[in-house]
């Protein structure tokens, strides 16, 4: 038996982003699962093109999974590095399983992003191990704020921001906001002004991408220097801002919550239906 972990993440064309937030999540992993062959795919074909028009050759989810099978891997683990469960992901899981060689293999499966389950029935809360072991450790003080931007979607997926920004409030954590770059909740939503939900207006408003890379996004649209940057629109409303050049895969706690989804994975502790629920009758 061959076992094989292929971590995939949408990927980046900015060097340091790969090396400082992506391959520090691969090599995590690869420090946890000694025993397996672990590989990295990008799943943006646009990134993928422009690194081997660099002479980067890094493969599509596709690609990787093709190689794998010909290097006789019986059992692939697919370890998604996206921030939740929307049209992305589906696209890539939807890829994976309906690989035309995925017959080929004893064991597929697909792990899933960093927010995906609510604490329903057996499964975990993703969102409040998310808020509990990366947002409460960056010890923001309640007497300012902390934006986290994501990248948002069209999809039904973008709804992981309002699901996040709820357990946030029940948690006590209003000074913590959180809003999206393509989507709704934008910052005009959130944070403009930020006094709209306590009246409370915060010493300091610190933005943090609530991305896995400090990537493109993150150089430009939150701490660029043109007008409607996001820290520029905060500063023009006269808000004092410190900017956080960090991005989610650099931090240990996401790493290991990634290598918790992979276990997960690996054990199929949520691939069988529930025992809370009837058997399926067998009708025709």
């Amino acid at each position: 038996m061959k076992q094989a972990i292929l971590v995939v993440a949408f990927g980046s064309t900015v060097d340091s982003a790969r090396e400082n937030q992506i391959d520090a999540v691969v090599n995590r992993i690869k420090e946890k699962y000694r025993d397996y062959e672990v590989r990295l795919a990008f799943s943006s074909r646009i990134i993928v093109k422009r690194l081997r028009d660099r002479g980067i050759d890094i493969p599509t989810e596709q690609g990787a999974l093709d190689a794998l099978i010909e290097d006789g891997y019986t059992h692939i683990y697919v370890q998604t590095l996206h921030f939740a469960g929307g049209e992305e992901f589906e696209k890539l899981k939807y890829n994976i399983l309906h690989h035309e060689r995925a017959s080929e293999l004893e064991v597929l499966r697909v792990g899933r992003p960093l927010v995906f389950y609510m604490g329903q029935e057996e499964h975990p809360n993703d969102y409040q191990i998310f808020i509990d072991t990366f947002i409460k450790g960056l010890s923001i003080s309640a007497d300012d704020g902390l934006l986290l931007i994501g990248h948002g979607g069209i999809s039904s997926g973008n709804s992981s921001y309002g699901h996040l920004q709820y357990q946030l409030i029940r948690n006590g954590l209003g000074h913590v906001r959180i809003a999206t770059l393509e989507n709704a909740p934008l910052i005009e939503d959130v944070a403009l002004p930020w006094e709209w939900l306590d009246g409370k207006r915060p010493n300091t408003i610190y933005v943090h991408p609530l991305l896995l890379v400090l990537g493109d996004h993150a150089l430009n649209d939150l701490f660029g220097d043109e007008e409607d940057s996001v820290v520029n629109v905060l500063r023009e409303a006269g808000y004092k801002v410190e900017e956080m050049h960090h991005a989610l895969g650099e931090y240990s706690q996401i790493q290991d919550i990634y290598c918790q989804h992979i276990q997960d994975c690996i054990d199929d502790v949520y691939g069988k239906r529930s025992g809370h629920r009837p058997i399926i009758p067998n009708v025709k």
